[in-house]
C-alpha cells in the first residue's frame, strides 16, 4: 500500500501498535502494548484511591489529570483498533486517489502533493509537541532528586514520575531507576501515540479538502471549451458527480472513524484542562512554582492544542463542502441546455448538506465547540479554586 499523504512518523506509530493493516503479528503487538497500558493505568487509579484527600486537593489533581490523559489515549487505541476495518478502507481509497493523479495533468498533483506535504509538517511539530510536553513533566520529577548529597542519602526524597502505587518498595536501587526509565518511556509513547491519532485525523481531512480543490477546479473547467460535443459534456460531469459521491463517502468514513474519539476528546480535554490550569493557579504562591510551570505549561499548551486540531479540522471540513455548490454556481452552466443544468442542480442541492465530523453524533465539531470547551473547563476550574 503506498498512502503518500500519510508521514513516516505516523506510520512508525500505527506500526508500534500493530493497526497498520499488513503487519505480522500485528493483533499480538497491540495486544501486549495494551496490557501494558493496563497494568500502568491500574497503580495510577491505585494512588489516586488510596490519596484521595480534599485536604490535599493540589496533589489530588495532579496526579488526576495526568491519569485521565493517559485513560483518553487507552480508549482512543481502542476506538481505533475496533474502526481498523473502515480505517483500511479510508487508507485503499486514499491509494486509489494518488494512482488516479498519474493519469491526469500536472496541476492536480501539484494540489495533492501540497497538501499532503502540509500534513507531514503538522505531523512532526504536533508529535514533537507532545513528546517534549511528556518530557517536560518527567524531568520536572527528576529534578527533585538530583541535587545535593542530602538528598541522595535519603531514598524518602526519590519521585517517580508517575503518581503509582506499588504493593512493593520502590525506593531502593536499581529498582527506583528501572521503574523509573519504563515511566518515562511509558509517559513519552501514550504522548506520542495520542499525538499521532489527532495528525491521522489532520491528513484525513486535508486528504479530502485536497479532492474537493481537484473537484471545484474540474467543475470550473469543464465548460470552457466551446466545441465539445454535448454528449462529452455530459459524460464529463457524470464523472464528476462520481468524484464528488467518492468524497462523501470518504467524508463519511472519516465521521465514523472518529465520531468516538472525538467524543472522548471533548470529555476528557474539559477535565484535564480544568486540573492542569487549577494545578498552575494553585502552585504560584507556593514555594518550588518554577518546577510545576515546567511540569504543566508544556502539557496545558499540548493538551489545549488537541481540543483545537479536532475542532478546526471539523470547521474546515464543513468550509470545504460548501466550496462545491459555490464552484458549480460560478461555472458557465448557463451554456447548457436546461436538462443538463438540472443535473447540476442535484450536486448544489448535495453540496448544501455540508460534510462534517461529529463528536458521538452529539455535537459537530466546530470552533464554537472549542469555546464551549474553553468555558466550561474555566468554569470547573474557578469551582476548585473556591475550594481550595
Amino acid at each position: 500500500m503506498h498512502v503518500t499523504s500519510i508521514s513516516t512518523s505516523v506510520k512508525f506509530g500505527l506500526r508500534f501498535v500493530g493497526i497498520w493493516p499488513g503487519l505480522p503479528y500485528g493483533t499480538f503487538t497491540w495486544f501486549m502494548y495494551m496490557t501494558s497500558l493496563v497494568v500502568i493505568m491500574y497503580f495510577e487509579y491505585v494512588y489516586i484511591f488510596d490519596h484521595f484527600d480534599v485536604d490535599n486537593i493540589s496533589n489530588l489533581i495532579d496526579a488526576l489529570s495526568i491519569t485521565l490523559a493517559c485513560s483518553s489515549g487507552f480508549l482512543k487505541l481502542i476506538s481505533l483498533w475496533s474502526h481498523r476495518r473502515i480505517f483500511y478502507d479510508i487508507l485503499l481509497a486514499m491509494d486509489e486517489d494518488w494512482s488516479d493523479v498519474l493519469g491526469r495533468d500536472r496541476t492536480v498533483l501539484r494540489i495533492m502533493s501540497s497538501n499532503a506535504n502540509l500534513s507531514r509538517h503538522f505531523s512532526n511539530v504536533l508529535i514533537s509537541i507532545n513528546a517534549t510536553a511528556a518530557i517536560c513533566y518527567s524531568a520536572s520529577s527528576f529534578s527533585r532528586h538530583s541535587a545535593g548529597p542530602e538528598e541522595n542519602v535519603n531514598n524518602s526524597l526519590k519521585v517517580l514520575p508517575l503518581k503509582m502505587q506499588f504493593p512493593f518498595e520502590v525506593n531502593a536501587s536499581p529498582l527506583f531507576e528501572l521503574l523509573a526509565v519504563a515511566q518515562f518511556l511509558h509517559v513519552v509513547s501514550i504522548a506520542s501515540l495520542v499525538a499521532m491519532i489527532n495528525c491521522l485525523i489532520i491528513t484525513l481531512v486535508l486528504h479530502v479538502s485536497g479532492q474537493i480543490d481537484i473537484l471545484r477546479r474540474e467543475l470550473l473547467a469543464v465548460y470552457c471549451d466551446e466545441d465539445s460535443q454535448r454528449d462529452s459534456i455530459v459524460s464529463d460531469i457524470r464523472l464528476l458527480i462520481t468524484r464528488h459521491q467518492r468524497i462523501i463517502t470518504f467524508s463519511d468514513n472519516i465521521e465514523e472513524l472518529y465520531s468516538d474519539i472525538a467524543l472522548m476528546q471533548f470529555l476528557s480535554n474539559t477535565v484535564v484542562i480544568c486540573c492542569i490550569g487549577f494545578t498552575i493557579i494553585s502552585s504560584l504562591a507556593k514555594d518550588g512554582a518554577t518546577i510545576v510551570l515546567l511540569k504543566s505549561a508544556v502539557f496545558y499548551v499540548a493538551v489545549t492544542l488537541e481540543a483545537f486540531i479536532f475542532c478546526f479540522v471539523g470547521e474546515y471540513l464543513s468550509a470545504k463542502s460548501k466550496s462545491i455548490g459555490d464552484a458549480v454556481y460560478e461555472s458557465l452552466w448557463y451554456k447548457l441546455a436546461p436538462a443538463e443544468c438540472r443535473i447540476l442542480l442535484f450536486v448544489i442541492l448535495r453540496s448544501q448538506k455540508r460534510l462534517t465530523i461529529t463528536a458521538g453524533n452529539i455535537i459537530d465539531l466546530s470552533l464554537e465547540g472549542f469555546t464551549s470547551v474553553m468555558k466550561a473547563s474555566a468554569s470547573y476550574m474557578s469551582v476548585l479554586h473556591a475550594m481550595y
